[in-house]
Formats: structure tokens, sequence, C-alpha cells
């Protein structure tokens, strides 16, 4: 708390609250004040990888441990128990959407508790509140950044055309960490103000879950359902684009069609703009209901 304080001015105490949005109190140039916010952002990231593993003896481990366990419950299911699949490197295939899906959703479950965890700091001092769903997201990608060093390699190697289309993982990954931070900007703010939001969130990630492409493919059903079901399912879902795409370039060797590429470019700085604009809205508000 006294590390935030120092790179940020606390706000002006006033008897009645206001609704308008208050002036930046951070004296100096802009140069100077963008300094000072990144400075917080740096902060706010290390503050939430440091306090996730805290008293952990395997540490960033348990990010790997759980997708390979998963992974492994998951392939001996429709390896064994129903072996009708037919996708090439399965375990691989069910691993590298593991990883993404579990980003995915633990920015979208931290995020949506992202302004209300930080009440204290929120009340107390004035700084940017899109920094803190903002730090949530940095400090998953650093994570899964590290687990995915360690799978996109192992996809290469399993899949010899792969080389030519990795080159595009990176870029699909930020885009996929931009629609986690406007999503998880939108989420943290309702949140504020309907307290039921992050509990919500946690129910409908569990079917997402299932309805996400993880450990299957949308074309490779045993009984291929109507275009039009196809479409909602990759369209409808926000990360489906993303986990296909990636998938795509880093294990199959090929580039996603068109459209996928399209919604990735498009709807993830689209996203992240509604999401900064709706938490800026309501900024002023949120010392008030916390």
């Amino acid at each position: 708390m006294d590390r935030i304080g120092a790179v940020i001015a606390p706000e002006e105490a006033a008897e009645e609250p206001v609704r308008t949005r208050s002036a930046d109190p951070i004296m100096g140039s802009t140069r100077e004040r963008r300094r000072a916010q990144l400075e917080l952002l740096r902060t706010l990231t290390h503050r939430e990888l440091r306090g996730r593993y805290r008293d952990s003896f395997l540490g960033s481990a348990w990010t790997l441990l759980q997708p390979i366990a998963m992974t492994a419950v998951y392939y001996g299911l429709f390896t064994f128990l129903f072996p009708n699949n037919q996708i090439k490197n399965y375990a691989l295939f069910i691993l590298t959407g593991l990883v993404l899906w579990n980003f995915y959703a633990n920015c979208l479950n931290l995020g949506t508790s992202a302004i209300t965890g930080s009440a204290d700091i929120v009340r107390k001092v004035w700084f940017r509140r899109e920094l803190l769903p903002m730090a949530i997201v940095i400090a998953n990608a650093l994570t899964t950044a590290v687990l995915l060093l360690v799978v996109i390699p192992i996809d290469v190697v399993a899949s010899v055309d792969a080389w030519k289309t990795v080159i595009l993982v990176p870029i699909l990954f930020v885009l996929l960490a931009v629609l986690c931070f406007g999503m998880a900007c939108i989420l943290a703010t309702l949140n504020v103000f309907f307290r039921d939001i992050s509990h919500l969130v946690s129910v409908i990630l569990l079917p997402l879950f299932f309805l996400t492409p993880v450990f299957y493919s949308l074309d490779n059903f045993p009984r291929q359902p109507p275009e039009w079901v196809i479409m909602i399912l990759r369209y409808g879902n926000p990360v489906t684009p993303y986990i296909e795409s990636i998938r795509a370039t880093a294990l199959q060797g090929v580039l996603p069609g068109w459209p996928l590429l399209l919604y990735c470019a498009l709807v993830a700085p689209l996203m992240a703009l509604v999401g900064i604009w709706f938490l800026r809205r309501r900024d002023d508000q949120f010392a008030v209901e916390l």
C-alpha cells in the first residue's frame, strides 16, 4: 500500500460524494504522469504474481500441472473409452487448448474482482482504475507465456509444417490478452454495482468450457450438426476463434481462415476500447459504492 501510494497522489477529501470525474492530481508533465502510471502498473502486476504463489513449494509449476492432469484425463477418456477420435496429436491438441482456456478463465474470474478486491486503494488514492484489471491480465499472460514456451516447441516438433505458421502465435496470444482485458474491465465495473456478477461468471464459465473446442474439434463431430450451429459455437463464444487460430498455427501447421483471422484482429481491440470506455464512464462512482 505504501509503495502504491508513493507513485500516485491521494484524492482530496470531500464532505459529500462527487459524481463527476476529478482532475488528474498527479503533478508534472504528461511524460511524468505516464511514467507514474506505468510504475503503478508494474507494482500491481508484481503484487499479483507474488501473492499468487506465496508460501507455495512448487510455485508457478502448479499452472502447468493442472492442464497436464486434465489432458491425461481427457486423453484417456476420448482415446480408450470413446475411441472414435480422429484428431492428430490429440494429447497436444488438448494441452494447447487447456493452457489457453485456463488463461481466459483466470483473467475473467480474477478480473471480475479486480476493483472490489482493491477497495482500500480505490477509496484512498487516484489512479487509472483500468490498471487493476490490466495488472491481472498481464500477470496471467506472463505465467501462461512461460507455459507456451514449453508447449509450443513440442507442438512444432510434433507437426512437420507448424514451423511455417508458428510465428503468428505471439500475435494471436497478445490479441487474446487484449480481449481478456476488455472483458475484465466490463465485468469488474459491473461487479462494483452488482456483487453477484463474480458468482455469475464462475457459474457461466463451467458450461462455457464444454461449449469451447478444447478437447474436441468443431470440424470433427461423429455426427456433424447443421452449419448454423457450428457458426454459433465458433463465433458466439469469444474465446473459440483464438483457441482455434493458435492451435492451427502452432500444432496443425495451417493458417486459419480469413473469417477467424479477421475476428481475432477486430474483436479484441474493439472489446478493449469498449471495456475502457465503460469503466471510465463509471469510475467516478467506485469510491462511493465501495
